[in-house]
């Protein structure tokens, strides 16, 4: 894994109520991530688990001491720094993106570790090659990125992550947008890279059967509060996953992994 020191992620009674919302997105949350292991953040719509990523990426302002990356307060990371340490696959591209072609999208990823006009080296080509032919986008590297599926972008923004060769990977989201192949690659790959210790991840998910196949432990959320953490096969039950969702489920093992299927109500 990467260099950097003692990188684990950590909130600290994180609470975010923003201005005229009647309650809190997210309280009083404390919960560290370590590292080598792949994380999800699970729960219903609106329970906090992409505002709690953006707090670490500082795009969401954090009270002191709050949000804390390798034990330094979060805020205190200058752009540079904080990229070298965490990449990020959010839901979908923003519009600033799509004047780039595919390959100029991906390099972005190496700005962390450049100065002001520095040009991108063959070590930056190399490494950008090699993580859009991971992800199956290196055909239409010289493609509008504009002109891509949304499939195909959020693919190409994982390899922007993975070019970004960091020791942390936050994904929103990240098979939202893809087929049943690609959903299983990309889960996949970002495993892969756990279990070789080059890099930790923490994923917002709704698809319980990805969860359960490739995240080792869970943080459960419901109304901004963590209901539960831990072990993926200890938060991942029938009473808790009923108590946040509201809905039954039915658990079903078949070769050594369980399958989820919710029932029609309560």
């Amino acid at each position: 894994m990467s260099d950097t020191p003692n990188t684990e992620l950590q909130a600290n009674h994180l609470t975010y109520q923003p201005s005229g919302v009647t309650s809190p997105i997210l309280s009083d949350v404390s919960y560290t991530f370590l590292k080598g292991h792949m994380t999800a953040l699970l729960g219903p719509n609106g329970s906090g688990k992409t505002t709690i990523l953006r707090h670490f990426l500082s795009q969401i302002k954090s009270p002191d001491g709050a949000v804390l990356i390798g034990g330094k307060d979060a805020q205190e990371y200058l752009p540079k720094e904080r990229s070298r340490i965490l990449s990020w696959v959010p839901q979908s591209s923003n519009s600033s993106e799509n004047a780039f072609t595919v390959e100029d999208v991906v390099l972005m990823a190496r700005y962390p570790y450049k100065g002001t006009w520095e040009d991108d080296s063959e070590e930056d080509f190399r490494i950008a090659d090699e993580a859009m032919r991971t992800v199956d986008v290196l055909d239409f590297k010289k493609r509008d990125f504009n002109s891509l599926s949304g499939g195909e972008r959020q693919r190409v923004l994982i390899a922007r992550a993975l070019t970004q060769k960091t020791p942390w990977i936050l994904l929103d989201e990240p098979t939202s947008n893809l087929d049943v192949r690609h959903q299983l690659q990309i889960m996949k790959i970002v495993r892969e890279k756990v279990d070789e210790k080059t890099t930790s991840a923490v994923v917002v998910m709704h698809d319980f059967n990805m969860v359960e196949r490739y995240c080792d432990r869970v943080v459960l959320l419901k109304n901004g509060k963590i209901v539960a953490t831990g072990e993926t096969k200890d938060v991942m039950t029938t009473d808790l996953l009923s108590k946040v969702y509201e809905v039954d489920f039915d658990i079903i093992e078949k070769d050594g992994k369980r399958l989820f299927f919710p029932q029609e109500g309560k």
